[in-house]
């Protein structure tokens, strides 16, 4: 049995739930939306940031100079995970396997940050590279996990499709940010603004959950990149369902959780089942953890190669997240990201 652990105190509990990891959003698409893709072609889409007037940037907000996350924002910000029922199939398995897997491949490896940031002793085990990404849509605020990826440009984040766009019939999301390392309202790295986002159009299009994976870039803080302050995974696409010692981190933020804390489950992961390209982890984390990042090869407690990020749960049954590998698809996604 696999179990889930508390990163405060290393306590470790085995938790049982038939709730599926999200709830539905009814996101309307933006009008000027059409006006903000840009480098778009027949696998991806991305989005930019708009630009913030100097005269709504709040420069009493250090931690997020933009102005937008408060404390009681963050706080308040409502899982934004996806219903998926077990039955219904995502993709058909063969077509995915032949067109989309890839060999096994290490696209970037993990790298410590430059420096000690001289965080508060109590965030030493709240992993620095994975945190929580919030974001907003129709009036109303949401939060998912992500992590930070190495790579040339130093500022790129990996996340759920979802965490980014609302799929099929909807829209982009605004006020994209990242919280590396966020403790009970606590961001010792502060809040890193995106700058683009990309997903796929296999998503946008008809929310196939095989291609439920995203990238963001953020802006410098104080001059400097966020894989520089605070490191950065590796990247692995083409690895297939079952890998041992796996890691999955994530800020489950349903009952009986409140998204204040990082929990991580470890263990082997498995194949779905014929029907599906996911690979699958017992593990009681719930909505608020989806995109959070499946490590192996871990070189220390949170740095390791993503080969997948948190998409969903089991809606019955033994409490399974489920994630499909990244295949050679998200590398041509990860190249387009500067």
């Amino acid at each position: 049995m696999k179990r889930l652990h508390f990163l405060v105190f290393g306590t470790i509990f085995s938790v049982i739930f038939t709730l599926c990891l999200s709830t539905n959003l009814a996101f309307a698409t933006s009008n000027d939306e059409n006006a903000t893709l840009r480098n778009n072609d027949s696998l991806t889409q991305s989005k930019t940031a708009p630009t913030i007037p100097p005269t709504i940037q709040d420069p009493k907000n250090t931690e997020d100079p933009a102005g937008y996350w408060t404390k009681e924002k963050m706080k308040n910000a409502i899982p934004a995970d996806k219903i998926k029922n077990d039955e219904k199939k995502e993709t058909n398995p063969e077509q995915f396997e032949s067109s989309l897997i890839g060999e096994p491949t290490n696209i970037s490896d993990p790298v410590l940050p430059e420096t000690n940031n001289n965080i508060n002793e109590a965030n030493v085990v709240v992993p620095s590279t994975a945190g929580k990404v919030f974001f907003s849509y129709g009036g109303k605020d949401y939060v998912c996990s992500a992590s930070s990826i190495n790579n040339n440009y130093k500022n790129l984040v990996i996340t759920a499709g979802h965490c980014v766009h609302g799929g099929k019939g909807k829209g982009w999301h605004s006020n994209i940010a990242f919280a590396p390392a966020y403790r009970n309202g606590s961001t010792p790295y502060g809040i890193w603004n995106w700058k683009d986002a990309r997903t796929f159009n296999a998503w946008i299009n008809d929310s196939n959950f095989s291609y439920d994976q995203a990238f963001f870039t953020v802006f410098q803080r104080n001059g400097k990149d966020l894989v520089n302050t605070i490191g950065g995974n590796g990247l692995s696409t083409g690895y297939g369902t079952k890998q041992p010692d796996v890691r999955i981190f994530g800020w489950p933020a349903e009952k009986p959780y409140d998204g204040q804390i990082a929990y991580y489950c470890d263990g082997p992961t498995t194949s779905r089942g014929w029907f599906s390209s996911d690979a699958a982890m017992s593990c009681g984390m719930n909505g608020g953890a989806s995109g959070g990042p499946w490590l192996r090869e871990r070189i220390n407690q949170d740095l390791g190669y993503v080969f997948a990020v948190t998409s969903r749960r089991s809606t019955s049954g033994t409490p399974t997240l489920y994630a499909t590998p990244n295949s050679k698809d998200v590398k041509t996604m990860f190249d387009q990201m500067k």
